[in-house]
Formats: C-alpha cells, structure tokens, sequence
C-alpha cells in the first residue's frame, strides 16, 4: 500500500484516533461482510508516511486478486491506495517474515509552503559532508535500546547503510536496516542533523548510543519520514 499517514496517528489501531490500519479493517469489513485482521509491516508513527507499506490477511473470499484489490481501493480513503495483491503461503507475516526495511527522510534547506507536509524545513547551516559522516556512527549492529530511549525485550538492530543525496535545497538521508525501533530512524536523522550543523560532535553520538548522558540533539519531525521498500 502506499499512504499519506498526516492525518493518522500511525498504523497502529487506536480506539480514540484514526490510523491506517483502522481504514484498512473498515473497508475489508464493508467489502467482505465481516471483520478481518490485518498484520502490517511496520508500527509508522503519527504522521509518517508510506510508499510501499506491506500489509497481510487471511480470507475464504472467492474474489480474483484484482477484484479484491478495486474493492479495498473503493472503501479506502483517498491517502490510501492498495497498489498490488498477491497470495502468500500461510506462515507468510508482513512484519515476521521481513529480512529489512529502507526508509527515506526528506529534508528541505529553505521554506516551501508546497513540500513541507512531507519534509523537514531546516533553516539553518547544514554541512552535507558532515551529515554523510554521521550516518557512520550508526553502521553496524548494536543495541539501540538506549538511544531509543525504549524498554523492548530486544534491542539489537543492524543498520546496513545510510545514504545522503542532494538535489538544489532537498536532502534525501536513505537509511537501511534489519529492524527498527520506535522513533529509531527519526533520532539517527536527528542526531545527523545536529552533528552537520556542529551542534554536536562524534562524542555526543557514541554516549547517546551508549544511554550515557550527552547533549541533547532533535528528534526529527514526522511528517519527513517515507517507509521506502520492505525486504523479504
């Protein structure tokens, strides 16, 4: 599926607010006539977005895989469109079966009214070769419990490569790993814009990884981060 997550508070389901993950059951409900469960592949945050977010259910329906797909697509609202429906063995999970996820944050160096719904506008000094460096702190296989600030049983994730990319005033940090944890690529970003804008040096990085105590750094806003590709 691709969404625009503004106007949801995640995918997660939550009785008090919409999400993703509560159009989606709403529309299998009105298409099926009866309640599905659906697994999604990632927990996104309120207002992250997705350009190929992979979702899994278990039906009897005897509709074809394109008639399913129209139909879904015909309850949904219009930030979120199923692109593609296809069968998968049983023990399939869209989260489980994942060997990693690329995401995309999207930087603007300057105001823009039409792309900072999905964009982080960064009016200060940003040295883009410093921002490249940053992202080698985080390459490798570690646990990032502490600099995530979360209590999961498993913290240890691998991040197999960040990339920066320019293009006029956009930066674009890809950002790959096995797994990730809540507000975990928002704080790499976030930690890598401080350090490019020499609010923070590599020092600062290693004790925040560590859970020591170091200057603080922002965590970057929602709304410029893209679930880019899932691997399975």
């Amino acid at each position: 599926m691709e969404f625009d997550g503004t106007n949801y508070a995640g995918w997660q389901i939550q009785s008090a607010h919409r999400t993703v993950q509560g159009e989606l059951r709403k529309a299998l409900r009105q298409l099926l006539g009866g309640e599905v469960d659906v697994y999604g592949c990632s927990r996104t945050d309120a207002g992250v977005s997705a350009r190929a977010y992979v979702v899994n259910f278990f039906t009897h329906s005897r509709l074809s895989l394109e008639r399913l797909r129209a139909g879904i697509n015909f309850y949904l609202p219009a930030d979120i469109f199923v692109k593609y429906a296809d069968e998968v063995a049983l023990d399939f999970h869209a989260r489980y079966s994942a060997k990693g996820k690329r995401y995309s944050y999207y930087i603007i160096r300057n105001r823009s009214p039409l792309r900072a719904r999905h964009a982080w506008e960064f009016l200060y000094p940003l040295d883009v070769e410093r921002l490249r460096e940053a992202g080698n702190f985080f390459i490798g296989e570690r646990d990032f419990n502490p600099f995530c600030h979360t209590r999961e049983d498993d913290g240890a994730c691998k991040i197999f490569a960040i990339g920066v990319k320019t293009r006029a005033d956009e930066v674009v940090v890809s950002v790959r790993g096995n797994r990730f944890l809540y507000k975990m690529v928002r704080r790499i970003v976030g930690a890598m814009v401080a350090y490019a804008s020499n609010r923070i040096n590599g020092d600062d990085i290693r004790e925040s990884l560590a859970g020591r105590k170091a200057k603080a750094f922002t965590v970057a806003p929602a709304k410029g981060l893209v679930l880019e590709k899932v691997f399975y």
